[in-house]
């Protein structure tokens, strides 16, 4: 819990720092439920992006980790996905979407397959923005 906290904590940050009048969600279900009864049995079982934000006419999904991690491109790419379906999203479902690994570490071999899966990797480590 305390490393998704801190997770949290640099994606706002960053979110602050670079686009702070963007119009932004953070920890951001995605998908849809079967019905509005059912909706708390889902909160379990449903995906949650780090962050979402608007710019330039284009989507920005936002997964944060202090350590990045391969599952973390499948991660972003489900959310791609999951995304277009989500109804409280159904205005932008036609937007061109990114997708953000942000992370405070440089792993020059997630970097590689990042770029391959067409994912920007991002640092940020906050102290070089103090």
């Amino acid at each position: 819990m305390v490393g998704q906290q801190s997770e949290a904590k640099m994606v706002n940050r960053w979110l602050a720092t670079f686009h702070r009048t963007a119009p932004q969600w953070t920890r951001v279900r995605l998908g849809q439920v079967a019905n509005k009864e059912e909706a708390n049995l889902y909160k379990v079982i449903l995906r949650w992006a780090d962050a979402i934000f608007l710019e330039d006419g284009e989507v920005n999904i936002v997964e944060g980790k202090l350590r990045p991690e391969p599952g973390a491109l499948g991660q972003l790419e489900a959310y791609r996905d999951l995304f277009r379906v989500t109804p409280e999203f159904s205005a932008y479902e036609s937007w061109p979407i990114n997708m953000i690994l942000l992370t405070p570490i440089i792993d020059l071999n997630m970097v590689e397959l990042a770029t391959k899966k067409n994912i920007k990797y991002e640092l940020f480590k906050e102290e070089l923005w103090k």
